[in-house]
């Protein structure tokens, strides 16, 4: 069995490509639409759990562990495939050109696969990996350290600025 951090580092790995052909301008607006959605996340948690924990209870009490995990792999993912698909929230401006813009596109796309995989990653560890059907002893200890440095517990306390100062960046360009 593939260790989970490798499988997060590949999955960011993979972003880090999806950025360098779609370019950083492109990639600034995935950037947002997923900060914006952690913030309201992290913002919201507290009243979204306990409802969350009820209708989970209801439906399947045995597995309600399972539907909170589904719920918040879900809505990650939908808002990610959203912020790809079709019209995208693209900056303005020029595509920076050489080896600058290819780091530039390459690093977008790197933040994108650390909000999304890492993202996932958090809530699958807050809630025990119900979905994978691994336990928290089974990692490794580089996984449990990479855990506390996922999106939702690192940057939570910055979301509301970052956010703030991405689309201020967007309107201003």
């Amino acid at each position: 069995m593939v260790p989970i951090e490798v499988v997060w580092l590949i999955i960011v790995l993979l972003f880090g490509l999806i950025g360098v052909v779609r370019g950083f301008l492109k990639e600034l607006g995935v950037t947002t639409v997923m900060v914006i959605m952690l913030f309201a996340v992290t913002f919201f948690e507290g009243k979204i759990t306990p409802t969350l924990m009820r209708v989970a209870v209801r439906v399947a009490p045995n597995d309600a562990a399972t539907l909170q995990a589904a719920f918040w792999v879900v809505l990650i993912a939908v808002t990610a495939f959203v912020s790809y698909q079709g019209q995208t929230l693209a900056f303005e401006g020029s595509a920076v050109k050489g080896a600058l813009g290819v780091f530039f596109n390459l690093a977008t796309g790197l933040v994108n696969g650390y909000l999304i995989a890492g993202s996932i990653w958090y809530y699958l560890d807050r809630l025990g990996y119900p979905l994978l059907n691994i336990s928290r002893d089974a990692l490794s200890p580089t996984a449990r350290q990479l855990v506390a440095l996922m999106p939702p517990q690192l940057l939570a306390p910055f979301l509301l600025y970052v956010a703030v100062f991405l689309i201020f960046m967007r309107v201003v360009r």
